[in-house]
């Protein structure tokens, strides 16, 4: 797993890499740690494919609850822990799903034991998670919120019920990653998420309210890969 530590104090982001040492190695588990001096180092950085992300609240530019909610915007699968001064700040957590807060001054005790909630969210959703290379930087999602990727021109697209992701790829290597998580061709343009497949008809398929073409050379395969998928 990769956790990302965001707070303002160096001292504090040192004593909670040693924190997650010191449980990684009690518990037997492979933990890289990063740690960045504000929210706004975070945004602005290219790399942002963590599973677990500790932010302090209160930190100069950019909060950790607004750079939180700036991050659930292209994550909904990060497992988010507060750290704060100021038990009230945390109250506001839950617009972001985090998993708890931790009062500073901060014990290695009360760390143990909210870190290991959010390493076992973490555990629950790495998965069926994946991080795909936007246009716009690398972009973490469950598979299960994708209802369906299509190619067009020289991008695939993937889209889910909030929004759309634009990648430079060709289809045929994320229909090689998405097969595991039940995806199957159902045209040349389109690859559908199974979990979200309704109906199939001549001409096309229902995948939740939506209506893709469905190619007549795909259906036979596209057929055979939804039984295997409802009897597995």
């Amino acid at each position: 797993m990769r956790i990302a530590i965001v707070d303002d104090e160096q001292a504090m982001r040192e004593q909670l890499a040693e924190y997650i040492k010191k449980y990684a190695d009690e518990q037997h588990l492979q933990l890289d740690t990063c740690s960045l001096p504000s929210g706004d180092a975070l945004l602005q950085s290219e790399d942002r494919a963590f599973d677990i992300i500790i932010f302090d609240i209160d930190m100069p530019g950019t909060s950790g609850l607004d750079t939180a909610r700036k991050i659930r915007e292209t994550d909904e699968n990060v497992v988010i822990l507060f750290v704060t001064n100021i038990a009230q700040y945390a109250i506001n957590g839950y617009e972001v799903d985090a998993v708890d807060y931790i009062i500073k001054p901060v014990g290695y005790y009360d760390f143990a034991m909210k870190f290991q909630k959010a390493v076992r969210r973490a555990g629950r959703t790495q998965s069926n998670r994946i991080v795909i290379d936007t246009v716009n930087g690398p972009v973490g999602l469950s598979t299960d919120s994708i209802q369906y990727v299509e190619v067009m021109a020289h991008y695939v697209i993937y889209h889910t019920a909030e929004q759309t992701y634009r990648v430079r790829a060709s289809m045929k290597e994320h229909e090689d990653a998405l097969r595991p998580y039940h995806f199957a061709r159902c045209h040349k343009s389109y690859l559908i998420n199974l979990k979200h497949l309704k109906s199939i008809s001549a001409s096309d398929v229902i995948v939740d309210d939506l209506s893709i073409p469905l190619g007549r050379a795909y259906k036979d395969d596209l057929l055979y890969e939804y039984m295997k998928y409802l009897h597995r």
